[in-house]
């Protein structure tokens, strides 16, 4: 097959859904590659202990990010489904591979930014700050709690765009997809093994600012796809 979609009139919906949530995860993704990097500061800020950081802590920068974080785990994981529904027989078990370990990452990581969110930064803000070393988004990052989380969510992720791309079929936007998810899959995997095996900083970041914007125009592109699709 030419292309991994099942046309149909009854896929209309699908179509919809998948657009928007593509486009989703290509929006939300660049919102919050834009807002982390600006968060890098403050991020890696030399340490001065949990009172310090507590004084200093401001919620805009924080929101400007997690925000992004928590709500791209429900685009992407939309867009798994769409993918799933949409492919072919012979590849369905690539597309259910994907969806399961899409919603594996969904868990995780909108738990994580969830807790951030309504835990740690409330404690922060109300200089509340025994028992939450590990939690932040500073100091030990990212051999701490939310590093972990993170980690381990992101490497699902990755997993899941690995799956999907096997779904894709030889037209030639498909094709495109399916490198770029492929790059995406990889190259993010790097970032999961920092937590085991530390890489340098610099490497570090600009593996993440090429899988950020790869995870950016797989998606888009994949929108595009969709938008053809519903004409």
């Amino acid at each position: 097959m030419n292309t991994f979609i099942r046309v149909s009139e009854k896929n209309r919906i699908v179509f919809r859904m998948g657009f928007w949530s593509s486009l989703g995860t290509a929006i939300l993704n660049l919102w919050y590659l834009i807002a982390f990097a600006l968060y890098q500061p403050i991020l890696y800020a030399p340490w001065s202990g949990i009172e310090s950081h507590a004084h200093s802590f401001r919620q805009l920068p924080f929101f400007a990010w997690t925000i992004p974080c928590f709500f791209l785990t429900l685009a992407f994981l939309t867009m798994m489904v769409t993918i799933y529904s949409l492919a072919e027989e012979e590849k369905r078990i690539w597309g259910l591979l994907a969806l399961i370990l899409a919603a594996i990452y969904t868990a995780i990581s909108s738990t994580n930014y969830y807790i951030q969110m309504a835990i740690v930064r409330y404690n922060l803000m109300h200089n509340m700050t025994e028992g939450i070393s590990l939690w932040l988004y500073a100091n030990y990052y990212p051999h701490s709690i939310p590093g972990a989380l993170e980690g381990i969510g992101y490497f699902f992720m990755c997993l899941s765009i690995l799956c999907a791309a096997k779904i894709f079929g030889q037209a030639k936007l498909e094709r495109f997809i399916k490198w770029i998810f492929i790059a995406t899959g990889i190259l993010g995997l790097v970032v999961f093994t920092d937590l085991l095996f530390k890489l340098p900083l610099i490497l570090t970041l600009i593996d993440v600012g090429i899988v950020g914007l790869l995870l950016t125009i797989g998606p888009l592109l994949l929108a595009i796809l969709f938008k053809k699709s519903m004409s």
